[in-house]
C-alpha cells in the first residue's frame, strides 16, 4: 500500500497543483474531492476510497487511465480485507441492543414523532436505498431525546439489532470520535474478533456494510459533526434504517444519500409548562403556579434549560421557586443561573461547543449580532452591521444556520433563540471590547436612512430630513415605490423602534428624533397611536438634550396629536400649545403653522368645530405666506370639514373642492382621500346621498390603495351610517362588518365592540 500512495504523491507533485486547487478542479468537473481527505490519505499511507481516487486522479492528470488506478486500488483493498467466514464467524454473536435508555420524561413532540414515522417508517426490502433521517437543531433542543423516544417505540421493527454511537461532534472534547473508532465498535458488536478488524477505515466500512446487508437493523448516530463524519458509518442495505442527530444541517447528506431532514424548534409554552411540572412534581407545580409560568417564559421552550431549572429546584425541594425566578429574570445573569456546575448541564458551555465549529468570520458575525437588541433581523441589516456585501453576509449567516445558532424563519430573515442571543451578547462584549460602536452605528444608520427614504415615498411632499451620509459600510435598502415602502415598514417596524432605543442608549440624539420623524406617515396610516407616543416621548427627550428648539417644537406637536387621537384631550392640548411656543422661540414659521393646524385638528376631535375653524384659518394664513401648496390644501380640507360641522355647507364645499384640486395636482393620495371623505359628509348633510356615496367609495379606494387603514376605517364608519339612513341595511351591515375587522386589526377593541353593538341592532 505504501508504494501505491507514493505513486499518488508523485502524481500530485507532477501536477504542480495545491490541495485547494485540486479541490476546485474536481468541483468544476462535478467531482467531490475534500482537500483534507486526500491530504490525510497521502500523509497516513492509507488507501483512498474509490470515488476519492477517481476525483483525485482526474484533477491531477485527466489523461491518466482511471481503470488502471482503480484496479490497483481494488487489489490492495481485497488484500487488506479479512477473509473470515461472515456467515459463520459471527453466527453465534448476540444481537446488538445498544440503544441508551429512553428519556425519563418526554413531553410533546407529537408532530415530530409523526414526521419521523413518515420519514423512516417500516423498512422496505424492495427499496434500493438505505432509509436515513437527520434530526437537526440547536444545542439543548432535545434531538437525542426525540430519536431515542422514537427508537424505543419502534424497536420491534428492527429484530436484527440496534447500533448506537455518540460521535461527540459537539461537546467538551476538542475532536470528534473518528469513524474508525466507531466502526471498530460496531464490527465487534456484530461478532467480528478484534484481531480480524481491518486497519483502514475503507476496509472497515466495507466489512460493516457486508455484515448488515439484508438485516433489519437500526443505526443511531448521535451528535454528528458534519456529513463527512457520518458517511463511512452508513449501511448500504435498504433493510437498514439510520437516524442521525447533529447541530449541523447536514445538507450534504441530503444531496448524496437522500436523507430526510427534521429541524427541531423550541417547545410550545404549554409543552414546556407540562415538562417542567413533570420534573418538579404536580404538587409543587400547583403550589407555585405563577413562579412556574415565569420559569417557563425565561427558559424559552428549550428542554435543556427546563431540565437545568428542575435540577436546581430539586436540590432544595422545600424552597419556594421565587429565588430561581429572580435569578432568571435578570438577563445579565440568566445564563449563570442555567447551570448545574457540570459541563453537559451548563447552557453557556453547550452553546460554546456550537461556536467552536464556526470559522473566525462567522464567529465575529455571531458576536456582533449579540451587541444589538435584535433576535430577528434581515439580511440587508446584517450586511450593514458587519460592513460587508449581502452575498458575503448570506454566506456567513448560512454557516451560523448550519450549526443551528440561528434559523432562517422566512426568506431573508433570521432569528436567534432568546437564550442563544443572550450568550451571543455576553460573548460579544468579551470579544469585541469597546470596538462595537462602529457596528452599532452602521445598524442604526441602516434603519434611519431606509426609514427616511420609505417615509418620503409614502409622502413625497414631506420636507426631507438633513441626514448626512450613512456611516461607512452601511448600505440602506433601495425602495422604489410606496407599496414597497409600506411592506418594508410592516416587516421592520419593531426593528426601527429597537434602533431608536439603541440610539438613545448611545446618546445619539439627532438619530433618535429623526427616527421618530421617519415613522410619522406609517404610524398615521396604520393608526399606531401608542407607538407614535412612545417614539416621540423619546424624540422629545433627545431634542431637549440636543438643544434643538425646532425639533422640540416638532416633538411636542406630534405628541399632542397622538395624545389627542388617544382621547387624552388635556395632555394633547398641553403639548400642542408648547409646540406653538417652541416654534415661536425658534423663529420657525413652518413649524408654527403646523402647530396651529394640529390645534385645529385637536379641537375637531374634541367636538369644538368653532375653535377648530379659528386655528385652521390662522394656519392657512401662515402657510400662504410660506407658499406651501400641499399644507395649504391640508388646511383647506380642515376648514371645509369644520364648516360642514357648523352646517356652513357652501363654504365647506368650496374649501374642500379647492383642496381636492391642489392634492390631485401635487400627487398627494392621503390628502386626496381625506378631502373626498369630507366632500362625502358635505353631500350627506345637504341631501345629495348619491353624490355622498360616490365620494365615500372614491375615498375608500384611495385609502385602500395607499394602505391607509386609519382613513379606511373612518370612511367605512361614515359609509355605513349613510347606508343606514337610506334604509339600505344590508349595505350598512357589510360596511360596518369590514370596519370591525379593521378596528380589531388596529387594536381598537373598544371601538370595535361599539360597532358590533350597532350591528346587533340593525334589522336585516
Amino acid at each position: 500500500m505504501a508504494e501505491f500512495v507514493t505513486l499518488l504523491r508523485r502524481l500530485k507533485e507532477d501536477s504542480g497543483y495545491t490541495y485547494r486547487q485540486l479541490e476546485l478542479r474536481a468541483a468544476r468537473r462535478g467531482d467531490v474531492l475534500a482537500r483534507s481527505t486526500i491530504a490525510d490519505t497521502l500523509r497516513r499511507d492509507s488507501l483512498p476510497r474509490a470515488d476519492t481516487l477517481i476525483a483525485f486522479v482526474r484533477a491531477c492528470a485527466p489523461a491518466q487511465d482511471i481503470r488502471a488506478w482503480l484496479a490497483a486500488r481494488n487489489r490492495l483493498a481485497a488484500a487488506t480485507t479479512p477473509t473470515f467466514d461472515i456467515g459463520g464467524a459471527n453466527a453465534g454473536a448476540p444481537v446488538p441492543r445498544q440503544l441508551p435508555a429512553p428519556p425519563a420524561l418526554f413531553i410533546g413532540r407529537a408532530d415530530e414523532l409523526r414526521l419521523l414515522d413518515a420519514a423512516v417508517g417500516q423498512p422496505d426490502p424492495l427499496s434500493r436505498t438505505v432509509l436515513i433521517s437527520a434530526v437537526g437543531g440547536a444545542g439543548g433542543i432535545g434531538k437525542t431525546s426525540l430519536v431515542l423516544r422514537w427508537a424505543h417505540l419502534h424497536a420491534d421493527q428492527f429484530p436484527d439489532g440496534q447500533l448506537y454511537a455518540d460521535l461527540r461532534g459537539f461537546g467538551p472534547d476538542l475532536t470528534p470520535v473518528p469513524a474508525t473508532v466507531t466502526l471498530r465498535g460496531f464490527l465487534q458488536a456484530l461478532g467480528v474478533p478484534p484481531a480480524s478488524v481491518p486497519h483502514s477505515v475503507d476496509a472497515q466500512a466495507a466489512l460493516f456494510r457486508s455484515l448488515v446487508a439484508k438485516r433489519r437493523m437500526l443505526v443511531l448516530l448521535d451528535n454528528v459533526r458534519d456529513t463527512d463524519h457520518v458517511i463511512p458509518l452508513l449501511p448500504g442495505s435498504p433493510t437498514c434504517t439510520v437516524l442521525v442527530t447533529s447541530r449541523h444541517q447536514l445538507r450534504g447528506l441530503t444531496v448524496t444519500h437522500g436523507a430526510r431532514t427534521l429541524t427541531l424548534d423550541r417547545l410550545s409554552e404549554a409543552e414546556a409548562r407540562e415538562l417542567l411540572g413533570a420534573h418538579l412534581g404536580q404538587a409543587r407545580a400547583l403550589q407555585h403556579r405563577s413562579a412556574l409560568d415565569a420559569l417557563v417564559r425565561h427558559c424559552g421552550g428549550l428542554p435543556l434549560a427546563l431540565a437545568i431549572v428542575a435540577a436546581r429546584a430539586a436540590t432544595h425541594p422545600d424552597h419556594p421557586l421565587d429565588g430561581l425566578v429572580r435569578e432568571l429574570r435578570d438577563t445579565t445573569v440568566r445564563l449563570d443561573a442555567l447551570t448545574t456546575g457540570e459541563l453537559r448541564a451548563d447552557l453557556r458551555s453547550v452553546f460554546s461547543w456550537s461556536c467552536r465549529a464556526l470559522s473566525p468570520p462567522a464567529g465575529e458575525v455571531f458576536d456582533l449580532l449579540g451587541l444589538v437588541p435584535v433576535v430577528d433581523i434581515s439580511l440587508p441589516a446584517v450586511a450593514s452591521l458587519t460592513a460587508t456585501s449581502a452575498q458575503r453576509a448570506q454566506e456567513l449567516l448560512r454557516e451560523l444556520e448550519d450549526t443551528s445558532l440561528l434559523r432562517q424563519h422566512a426568506p431573508g430573515r433570521f432569528r436567534m433563540h432568546d437564550l442563544v442571543h443572550l450568550y451571543s451578547a455576553q460573548r460579544g462584549r468579551t470579544q469585541q471590547g469597546g470596538g462595537d460602536r462602529e457596528a452599532v452605528r452602521r445598524l442604526v444608520d441602516f434603519y434611519l436612512h431606509t426609514a427616511s427614504a420609505a417615509d418620503r415615498l409614502l409622502d413625497p411632499r414631506r420636507h426631507p430630513l438633513v441626514l448626512g451620509e450613512p456611516a461607512p459600510g452601511c448600505t440602506p435598502v433601495t425602495l422604489t415605490d410606496a407599496s414597497m415602502a409600506m411592506s418594508w415598514f410592516d416587516a421592520e417596524h419593531e426593528r426601527v423602534l429597537e434602533s431608536q432605543r439603541l440610539a438613545m442608549q448611545r446618546l445619539w440624539y439627532p438619530q433618535v428624533w429623526q427616527l421618530a420623524r421617519s415613522l410619522v406617515t406609517f404610524h398615521a396610516r396604520r393608526r399606531q397611536v401608542t407607538d407614535q407616543m412612545a417614539v416621540w416621548h423619546m424624540g422629545l427627550t433627545a431634542a431637549e438634550q440636543g438643544g434643538i428648539t425646532s425639533a422640540r417644537a416638532m416633538a411636542h406637536r406630534y405628541l399632542g396629536q397622538a395624545h389627542s387621537q388617544n382621547g387624552e384631550r388635556d395632555e394633547g392640548l398641553r403639548h400642542l400649545r408648547l409646540a406653538v411656543d417652541r416654534a415661536r422661540e425658534a423663529g420657525d414659521a413652518a413649524e408654527l403653522a403646523r402647530g396651529h393646524y394640529a390645534l385645529a385638528v385637536a379641537a375637531d376631535h374634541a367636538g369644538d368645530p368653532r375653535q377648530s375653524l379659528v386655528h385652521a384659518l390662522q394656519a392657512l394664513a401662515e402657510f400662504q405666506d410660506l407658499a406651501d401648496t400641499v399644507e395649504i390644501a391640508r388646511v383647506l380640507n380642515a376648514i371645509g370639514w369644520a364648516c360642514a360641522q357648523l352646517e356652513r355647507n357652501e363654504e365647506a364645499q368650496d374649501s374642500c373642492m379647492r383642496a381636492l384640486t391642489l392634492f390631485r395636482q401635487h400627487g398627494h393620495p392621503d390628502g386626496e382621500a381625506d378631502t373626498l371623505h369630507s366632500l362625502g359628509l358635505i353631500a350627506h348633510n345637504t341631501g345629495q346621498q348619491h353624490a355622498a356615496l360616490a365620494y365615500y367609495r372614491q375615498a375608500l379606494a384611495v385609502y385602500h390603495d395607499v394602505g391607509n387603514t386609519r382613513g379606511e376605517a373612518d370612511c367605512l364608519d361614515s359609509l355605513g351610517g349613510l347606508h343606514e339612513s337610506l334604509g339600505q341595511n344590508r349595505e350598512a351591515h357589510d360596511a360596518w362588518q369590514q370596519l370591525v375587522v379593521l378596528l380589531r386589526a388596529q387594536g381598537r377593541a373598544a371601538e370595535a365592540s361599539q360597532v358590533v353593538q350597532r350591528l346587533s341592532l340593525l334589522p336585516l
